[in-house]
C-alpha cells in the first residue's frame, strides 16, 4: 500500500506544470567564487548598463581574477543577481553571462528601488480590504506607479486573499497603488488598487537616465587571498624536500 502511494505521489509531481515547480525556486549559480563566499554575497536583483572606460566591461570568472568569461559592450543592459564587496570594491554576478563585473563600471537602470528612493517618504501602510481587487477579480502589474514602460502582465481570476500589500502610495491624481513583494512567483511589482485592470494609466513618472549605483546594504568585505594554486605548489615543493631528506637518511650510508 505504501509503495502504491509513493508511486502515485511521484507521478503527480512529474505532471505538475513547470511554472508550479519553478516559481518559488531561487537557483544558485554554478560559480566557484560564489560557492566559496556564499555567506558574504547578497541578492541584488537589478538591471544595469555597461559603462566601461575602454568601451566595454570585462566579465570575469571571479572578482579580480585573470580568467575572463567575456565582455559586454557599453550601452548594453545586464541583469545582476548578486553583489559582494571584494577587497574594497563592489562586484556583481550575472547569471546571463556566468561571471562577475565591477559595479563601478556599470550604471543602474531606474526601477522599483529607484522609485522607493525618490518617493519612499510618501509611502504608508495600507489599511483597506482590497475591495476593487475583489470586484475586478484581476489586476495589472506595473514596474512602478507612473512608469513609461508598458504593463508587465495581467493577473486573471485573482483571489484578493492570495497577496499582501507591503506599503501603499497615493499619486497626484488620487490613484492608490500597492507594492506587492510576491504574487504567484513574481516579485516586487506595483498594482493600482483604485483601478486594478486599467492598462492605459498615463505615465506621470518616467524613468530617469541610468546612474551610478550606491549600495544601501552593508556588505561584508571579502579579503583578497593568495592564489590557491601557488599554495598547492609550495606545499608540494615542501613535501618533496622533506621526502628527499627522509630518503637520504634512510638509504645513504657513509663508506
Amino acid at each position: 500500500m505504501l509503495k502504491r502511494f509513493c508511486l502515485c505521489l511521484i507521478v503527480c509531481l512529474l505532471f505538475l506544470p513547470a511554472g508550479t515547480a519553478l516559481a518559488d525556486v531561487v537557483f544558485e549559480p554554478e560559480n566557484d567564487f560564489y560557492k566559496q563566499h556564499q555567506r558574504e554575497i547578497l541578492y541584488l536583483g537589478r538591471s544595469f548598463v555597461a559603462n566601461g572606460e575602454g568601451g566595454n566591461v570585462p566579465i570575469q570568472n571571479a572578482p579580480n581574477s585573470r580568467g575572463l568569461a567575456g565582455s559586454i559592450q557599453n550601452g548594453r543592459s545586464i541583469y545582476i543577481q548578486y553583489s559582494c564587496l571584494f577587497d574594497g570594491e563592489y562586484w556583481g554576478f550575472s547569471e546571463q553571462y556566468s561571471g562577475w563585473v565591477k559595479l563601478e563600471q556599470m550604471l543602474v537602470l531606474y526601477d522599483y528601488v529607484s522609485f522607493q528612493e525618490k518617493f519612499g517618504h510618501d509611502f504608508y501602510t495600507y489599511s483597506g480590504e482590497y475591495e476593487r481587487i475583489s470586484e475586478a477579480r484581476g489586476a495589472v502589474a506595473w514596474l512602478w506607479p507612473g512608469t513609461d514602460s508598458p504593463p508587465l502582465w495581467t493577473y486573471e481570476d485573482l483571489d484578493a486573499d492570495s497577496f499582501w500589500v507591503q506599503y501603499a502610495y497615493m499619486d497626484e491624481d488620487g490613484r492608490e497603488w500597492g507594492f506587492v513583494t510576491y504574487l504567484y512567483g513574481r516579485r516586487n511589482i506595483w498594482v493600482c488598487l483604485s483601478d486594478p485592470l486599467n492598462r492605459d494609466i498615463p505615465a506621470f513618472n518616467p524613468a530617469t537616465e541610468p546612474e551610478v549605483w550606491v549600495s544601501d546594504t552593508e556588505h561584508t568585505n571579502i579579503k583578497k587571498t593568495n592564489d590557491p594554486m601557488i599554495i598547492i605548489i609550495l606545499v608540494l615543493v615542501a613535501a618533496l624536500a622533506i621526502g628527499t631528506v627522509v630518503l637520504i637518511k634512510a638509504f645513504w650510508k657513509p663508506k
